[in-house]
């Protein structure tokens, strides 16, 4: 069984269950439907479907998404073991998100509610490669703790949190039962920030769950109003102060890391961006995938730089190609001079992490 542990999944994941639906869109349209550009706005049916009527007969791209789900994906992609927890309706949108999941080997526990309308994310493209979300959650609005495994948390390495969770009541009393199951199931827990507004308008609530975590996913727009800093270096300190390892993405810039007590920075891949959905998701799979499966720090954060770096140079929030060929391309390229280790701070530069109780 791979991994650092006889756990049966490497992760198991929490999150909501929307069907994606992805369409190219202008500036102008953006502005026509007054939604803000870059984020995520929830959005009940009958936006939804003033969103869809604007843009007529335009090509919608599907496919079976939420944050944690793309991760969860990633990690089966690169040949890990995932299991996904939310809820789906029974309705057409729902089966397919069923069947996708399934098809690329994830243990789907996912409950379908009956006469219950499957959430979706309707996605705009604009031509900068910038996507807007505009979410109806659906059945995912009422996820709690009765849909948390218990049986799936111990046979878990890490519990991965969407941060989207926190939006609800339920969704929030799942994520305390979720961390409880952990805490006495000795699985460690991480969790991505998602978007700046969970931060603005649940932070409360996600700074509980911070607390005890072992792992934090942020990008640098959600990692500043987290911590009330503007200067990237002060932003960075703030943050390592609130968990024992955190990853800060820096979008087309790459990546700074502090995993016990050592910095690393992860240089990005360059590609043309096509379509930036899911790069945040892809590279958390690529790093959980990682450092459950015997690499390096320093080579787990490689490979999840070359990964979000192929997803977003496609359209859609997860990567279309044999992922595990895409791995043996990064493994006939060498890293640059200056970062084959990752750079490391002024801390001490390991050339192999040694396995630390807060992180291993």
């Amino acid at each position: 069984m791979p991994g650092t542990t006889d756990r049966e999944f490497n992760v198991y994941g929490l999150g909501n269950a929307l069907l994606d639906l992805q369409v190219h869109a202008a500036e102008a349209d953006l502005e026509a439907l007054g939604i803000e550009k870059g984020g995520m706005t929830l959005v009940d049916t009958g936006q939804r479907q003033q969103i869809l009527d604007h843009f007529g007969e335009a090509t919608l791209h599907r496919a079976s998404g939420g944050s944690v789900a793309n991760t969860v994906i990633t990690v089966s992609q690169l040949g890990g073991f995932a299991a996904f927890s939310g809820l789906l309706g029974d309705d057409a949108h729902g089966r397919h998100y069923r069947e996708e999941m399934e098809a690329v080997g994830i243990e789907v526990r996912t409950a379908t509610v009956p006469r219950g309308a499957t959430g979706t994310s309707v996605i705009l493209i604009t031509p900068d490669a910038e996507r807007t979300m505009t979410t109806t959650l659906g059945v995912s609005a009422d996820f709690g703790p009765a849909n948390v495994s218990e049986d799936v948390m111990r046979r878990s390495e890490w519990l991965y949190i969407e941060g989207y969770l926190f939006s609800t009541d339920s969704g929030r009393a799942a994520v305390r039962r979720a961390i409880e199951l952990a805490k006495a199931h000795d699985v460690k827990v991480a969790l991505t920030f998602s978007d700046a507004f969970v931060v603005r308008e649940f932070g409360q609530a996600l700074k509980e769950a911070v607390a005890d975590a072992e792992l934090v996913f942020a990008n640098h727009v959600e990692a500043k109003e987290y911590t009330g800093k503007e200067d990237e270096d002060e932003v960075f300190r703030e943050l390592r102060r609130v968990a024992p390892n955190v990853i800060m993405t820096l979008h087309e810039r790459g990546a700074r890391a502090s995993f016990c007590d050592t910095e690393y920075f992860f240089e990005p891949f360059k590609v043309q961006p096509v379509d930036v959905t899911g790069a945040g998701d892809t590279f958390a799979g690529g790093l959980l995938y990682g450092i459950t499966n015997d690499h390096t720090v320093a080579e787990a954060g490689r490979l999840a730089s070359f990964l979000a770096s192929r997803v977003v140079a496609q359209l859609g929030p997860r990567l279309q190609a044999d992922v595990r060929e895409l791995v043996k391309e990064l493994q006939s390229t060498s890293p640059p001079p200056h970062s084959r280790e990752a750079r490391t701070s002024r801390r001490g530069p390991p050339a192999r992490v040694q396995r630390h109780p807060a992180f291993w």
